[in-house]
């Protein structure tokens, strides 16, 4: 037998009964009899601490549902901030280049980088804004139309095969 082999014989039996009562499941306290608490501290006038307590825990704010006119404030706020972020670049841009961190050609490419990416962001806004826009101004227009009006209504009166059929 090697030596690794008696070690473990050894030490193996005297090991196992300290880990099995190091793992034995905590005593589990039970009380024979409960008790109610007292009729003063049930009957008790809560305090405005604890009213404070209630008020925070039960104030929820229900998630409303966006409406079409707060998209568009989304869509103008989104507007705003790319102008204000690409202002903010671009002052950073030339302040770098004055201070000599990065050169000329280096600054004007990093500037029609900014402006090209914050031009094209913020047209997609600008397009999804005015596209909502329009459709609300159409709903808005058919629900205040009257029921049996047809403005939008085009025909197209064909003219008889006779006529322009015949050859002289």
């Amino acid at each position: 037998m090697n030596l690794r082999s008696i070690v473990v014989s050894v030490f193996l039996p005297a090991i196992i009964p300290l880990a099995a009562t190091a793992q034995s499941p905590p005593k589990v306290r039970t009380k024979t009899k409960l008790e109610p608490p007292p009729l003063e501290s049930a009957l008790a006038i809560p305090t405005r601490s604890t009213d404070g307590v209630i008020s925070s825990v039960l104030a929820v704010n229900p998630e409303i549902p966006l409406g079409p006119s707060d998209v568009l404030k989304g869509y103008e706020t989104g507007m705003t901030a790319i102008a204000e972020r690409v202002s903010a670049e671009l002052a950073s841009i030339s302040q770098a280049a004055r201070l000599g961190h990065i050169t000329r050609d280096q600054a004007e490419y990093l500037t029609q980088e900014r402006y090209q990416l914050a031009a094209m962001q913020y047209q997609v806004l600008a397009t999804l804004h005015d596209s909502l826009a329009h459709e609300m101004i159409q709903a808005s227009a058919r629900s205040h139309a009257p029921p049996g009006n047809n403005a939008g209504t085009i025909v197209v009166v064909q003219p008889p095969l006779g006529i322009e059929g015949k050859s002289r």
